[in-house]
């Protein structure tokens, strides 16, 4: 982070940039917006415009770059913020802002890879300043225009996928900045774009990773029901590991006791019951197939595991059946020892 040759510009008075639009009187039309410095007067408890400050200095040409961007004239904003670095050069103390400046301006015509150069120009050169909040906002815009489908350019032709780089801000934002408001909105938009894409195991380590760093954070009871919903999407089925379908039952018993009266309006008891049905199907899968595979033993130790844990389910009845079959119903209630096979 670069810090020499800047000079300290802490306010004597608290000051604010707006832009404003104020609609005239009559039908001919609207005032433009335009950019105004207001500063708190405590003694008469009133905001009041200060005046713009004087051109040909480094302040009034940065205030004439943002006037350009708050007027929508973004090709002009660039073009005075090429001839504010000509003039003052890139260790003037208003350079950094101009960065900023130059990021929105290309922001607003939608070169949203050249504005993620710029901003990365900043946050590698002046990160952790008064203006990297702002710096971070940026990016995260375009970390949502990639999102959203905005096609990197290739030779100048917008033809590549911009997702990886939108992960890449976002990652950044969350791992360089973790004391900004923005870094858990960044783990959660992530998160969720996975979510949406259907990439659901990648979505549930983003959700429990909201979770871990950010343990109060405004999101968690999204991120813990959305945690829950993708560990049990990506349970592949019974024939699979069900290492996802545990997941997902401990996060809804978690979510379930955290928020008790919201889960039982969105049933997830129901889904509970349903997760220890696939649990209870797994366990007899496993059966059959020792049972196939002529490993009767093997075979009766997992029914029995199916009767012992879940003695309700729809596979249990199954199970049941087949240790008649085997001769192996009448020590159904010890499911660690080794049974004795009867006559098929």
């Amino acid at each position: 982070m670069r810090a020499a040759g800047l000079r300290s510009r802490t306010p004597r008075v608290l000051a604010v940039v707006v832009a404003l639009g104020v609609a005239a009187a009559t039908t001919t039309g609207a005032e433009p917006p335009r950019a105004r410095v207001l500063t708190y007067d405590a003694a008469t408890q009133q905001w009041v415009e200060q005046p713009p400050p004087p051109p040909g200095t480094a302040e009034g040409d940065l205030y004439e770059v943002r006037e350009r961007i708050t007027e929508g004239e973004y090709g002009k904003a660039l073009a005075e913020a090429v001839r504010f670095v000509k003039n003052y050069g890139k260790f003037d103390a208003w350079y950094p802002e101009v960065l900023t400046a130059r990021a929105q301006a290309l922001i607003g015509k939608r070169d949203y890879q050249k504005a993620h150069k710029v901003l990365q120009e900043f946050l590698n050169e002046f990160g952790g300043m008064a203006h990297t909040p702002e710096a971070l906002r940026l990016e995260f815009v375009v970390a949502e225009a990639f999102l959203k489908g905005v096609k990197r350019r290739f030779l100048g032709i917008p033809m590549l996928s911009g997702v990886d780089l939108a992960y890449g801000i976002l990652d950044q934002i969350a791992a360089d900045y973790p004391q900004e408001r923005i870094a858990e909105y960044a783990i959660k938009t992530k998160a969720d774009h996975l979510f949406s894409e259907g990439e659901h195991a990648l979505a549930e380590l983003e959700y429990s990773r909201l979770l871990k760093d950010y343990p109060l954070s405004q999101y968690g009871q999204f991120a813990l029901r959305r945690s829950a919903d993708a560990a049990l999407a990506s349970f592949r089925g019974v024939e699979y590991d069900d290492s996802a379908l545990v997941e997902a039952e401990e996060r809804y018993r978690d979510y379930r006791t955290r928020y008790t009266v919201l889960a039982d309006r969105e049933g997830v008891g129901l889904i509970l019951d349903d997760i220890r049905e696939k649990r209870a199907e797994k366990e007899f899968t496993i059966g059959a197939y020792y049972e196939r595979t002529g490993h009767l033993s093997s075979a009766v130790f997992y029914y029995r595991l199916v009767l012992k844990d879940w003695p309700t389910s729809i596979a249990a009845s199954k199970a049941t059946n087949r240790l008649e079959l085997l001769g192996a119903s009448e020590t159904v209630a010890d499911a660690s020892r080794e049974p004795t096979i009867g006559t098929r």
